[in-house]
């Protein structure tokens, strides 16, 4: 399973009309397959949109993409409504899990670790051996590194049911000493977080 995490970036004022856009033709798009979420930033990098799409392979995104681009309802006009698309390609990690649906949120943090080259073995490690008793804090939605696109980024998609869950959360993580995991954070070179809210019809929510 390979995940294509795309990026838009929007013209002030654009993402709800994007949205909108977007919504109104999804259906045509999920007979080939189904978007795992589908969110807007709400803090952090403003007029973003971020959309997962999970794949079997390189050859089945192709295959699918080739398909929906015959159909007449698919894309949505609304490229004058994006300044900048950026896609990074990404496989899942160890203890990702299965795409979820439902309302998990309506928060999402999408925190993005830059790492040492060749060290996301290691970070993967050290998560396993603690991802189990932090999941009893809180769920988590996608964890996966770049295979394509920007390299060495290891993005982990947390729900929360509010900014407050989420500082509560994170803080008992902490003073538990179950999060985060010991010694990880010796393989970031830069660390990046934005707060994520769902469109109507992402699956996510």
């Amino acid at each position: 399973m390979i995940y294509e995490i795309r990026t838009y970036d929007c013209i002030p004022g654009g993402v709800g009309e994007l949205i909108d856009g977007i919504g109104e033709k999804y259906e045509h798009r999920a007979r080939y397959s189904e978007v795992a979420g589908f969110w807007h930033t709400d803090i952090g990098p403003l007029h973003q949109v971020v959309h997962i799409w999970p794949y079997e392979s390189l050859d089945d995104r192709l295959r699918v993409r080739g398909e929906a681009a015959k159909d007449v309802n698919w894309p949505p006009d609304v490229s004058h409504l994006v300044v900048g698309m950026r896609s990074e390609i990404c496989l899942p990690a160890p203890f990702c899990p299965e795409t979820p649906k439902g309302d998990l949120g309506p928060v999402y943090e999408m925190r993005t670790y830059t790492l040492k080259p060749g060290s996301f073995p290691e970070v993967a490690k050290r998560w396993e051996s603690a991802i189990e008793e932090r999941l009893k804090l809180s769920p988590l939605a996608f964890a996966g590194v770049t295979e394509h696109g920007g390299l060495n980024k290891f993005v982990h998609i947390w729900p929360y049911k509010s900014l407050d869950h989420r500082a509560e959360v994170r803080a008992k993580a902490q003073a538990t000493g179950v999060w985060p995991p010991r010694g990880g954070r010796q393989f970031s070179l830069r660390q990046e977080s934005k707060i994520l809210l769902p469109a109507p019809f992402s699956p996510l929510r």
